[in-house]
C-alpha cells in the first residue's frame, strides 16, 4: 500500500471526521464516499441452496471426500 500526504482545509477535514464510523480511517471514510470499497458479499443467498438435491448426491460427495482425505494422507504420512 502507498501512503499520500494531502493538504486538507479545516472544515473538510471536519466534515470527514463527521462522516467517520466506528473503527474507520479518515482515508476509508474517503473510499466509502467515493465508492472505492466494495461492501461484502452476502453470502446468506447460499444457504440452502442445495436442500433439494438427492441424497445420492451426498453419498457420492461423502465417498470423494474420503477418498480424497485418504490420498492425502498416503502421501503425506
Amino acid at each position: 500500500m502507498t501512503l499520500k500526504t494531502i493538504k486538507l482545509k479545516e472544515e473538510a477535514y471536519k466534515k470527514l471526521l463527521e462522516r467517520k464510523q466506528d473503527g474507520e480511517s479518515v482515508s476509508d471514510v474517503i473510499e466509502r464516499l467515493l465508492g472505492i470499497i466494495k461492501e461484502p458479499k452476502n453470502i446468506n443467498k447460499f444457504f440452502g441452496l442445495w436442500k433439494d438435491l438427492p441424497a445420492e448426491f451426498f453419498k457420492i460427495m461423502e465417498s470423494d471426500r474420503k477418498e480424497i482425505r485418504n490420498e492425502i494422507n498416503r502421501r503425506f504420512f
